[in-house]
């Protein structure tokens, strides 16, 4: 793997373990002094995705990717919903999701390769 395809990997593999710690921390203050931080982090999730596709040259983690940036984009827009006191019905398990995009990307952006 690319140096930068790995650092593009590691950046979104830290936004996706931190929005799940904030999805299950119930002690997380996380939508206090307007910080937002669901939408923060989604939104980044959602960018790293998007820019980490051109990059990627495995067929199965590009189209991972672009499904990944699409369900980041909902998930960020019935999070808007929510946070601006509509009715919103999230389409995925909100402390499930992350954790299991995590899964997918993990192992393969481990790369074990040594360098001499």
């Amino acid at each position: 793997m690319q140096p930068i395809l790995k650092w593009q990997y590691d950046q979104l593999l830290k936004e996706l373990l931190l929005l799940q710690e904030h999805q299950t921390d119930p002690t997380c203050p996380c939508e206090s002094s307007r910080e937002m931080c669901t939408r923060k982090h989604l939104m980044l999730i959602e960018a790293y995705a998007q820019e980490t596709v051109p990059m990627e040259e495995n067929k199965e983690f590009e189209q991972k990717l672009e499904k990944l940036a699409e369900e980041a984009r909902t998930f960020r827009r019935t999070e808007e919903k929510a946070l601006c006191g509509k009715q919103a019905d999230f389409p995925f398990d909100r402390e499930e999701w992350p954790r299991r995009w995590r899964e997918e990307f993990e192992a393969y952006s481990l790369s074990c390769e040594t360098t001499s």
